[in-house]
C-alpha cells in the first residue's frame, strides 16, 4: 500500500541520516587523534536537535516505533538489503541498550526470515549477527523472566484479595448477570 511505502521510505531516510551522523562523528574523532588536540564537534543534524537531541541510533528506533504494527512487515519487506544490513546493526545495538525489546526481535526474526540467504552469504554481517544472537538469547530470557515474576505477583496477589473476600470486576459482572437471569427466569415464571 501506499502507506507502507511511505514507511519504508521515511525508515530509510532515518537511516541515511544516522550514517551521516555518524561517519560525521567518526572523522571528528579521527581528526582529533591525529592533531591530539581537542576539536569542537561537529553540529548535530536540526532534526536529531528538535526531537530532544537524540542519537542516531535512536532516531531511527523512533521511526520505526511510528510504522504501525500492521505495516511494519511490509515496510520492511521493501527495504533494500544495504539498508536491512545497516538496520540489523542498529538493531544489535538496541538490544544490547536494552530498548524495544519486543520490537527489535519482531524486526529482526522477520528479516531473518526474508533475507536469510543473503545473510548468511555476507561475511560483513558474520560478527553482528553473533551478536544478535547472543543478545536476543540473554534479552528475551530476561523479558520471560520479568513477566513470570509479574504473573506469580498478580497471582499472590488475586489469592490474597480472595481471601479477603474482595470479588474482582469480572466475577462481579458475572454475580450480577446471574441475578438478572434469575430475575428474568422468575418474571417469566409468574406469566405464565
Amino acid at each position: 500500500t501506499i502507506e507502507t511505502i511511505k514507511a519504508a521510505e521515511r525508515l530509510m531516510e532515518a537511516i541515511d541520516l544516522a550514517n551521516e551522523e555518524t561517519t560525521k562523528l567518526t572523522e571528528h574523532e579521527a581528526s582529533c587523534n591525529e592533531t591530539g588536540k581537542q576539536i569542537p564537534p561537529p553540529p548535530k543534524h536540526p532534526l536529531l536537535v528538535a526531537l530532544g537531541n537524540l542519537t542516531p541510533s535512536r532516531y531511527v528506533l523512533d521511526v520505526v516505533k511510528k510504522v504501525k504494527s500492521s505495516e511494519l512487515e511490509e515496510s520492511l519487506l521493501v527495504l533494500p538489503f544495504a539498508y536491512v544490513m545497516e538496520l540489523l546493526r542498529m538493531l544489535d545495538d538496541w538490544l544490547k541498550s536494552e530498548l524495544e525489546i519486543e520490537l527489535s526481535c519482531r524486526c529482526i526474526f522477520f528479516l531473518l526470515r526474508i533475507h536469510h540467504g543473503q545473510i548468511v552469504a555476507s561475511k560483513s554481517l558474520l560478527l553482528t549477527m553473533d551478536s544478535l544472537r547472543q543478545q536476543t538469547r540473554k534479552r528475551v530470557h530476561e523479558t520471560k523472566d520479568m513477566i513470570g515474576f509479574n504473573i506469580a505477583g498478580l497471582k499472590f496477589l488475586q489469592r490474597k484479595m480472595e481471601e479477603a473476600n474482595v470479588t474482582f470486576f469480572d466475577e462481579a459482572i458475572e454475580t450480577q448477570k446471574k441475578k438478572k437471569k434469575k430475575k428474568r427466569n422468575l418474571s417469566l415464571k409468574a406469566k405464565w
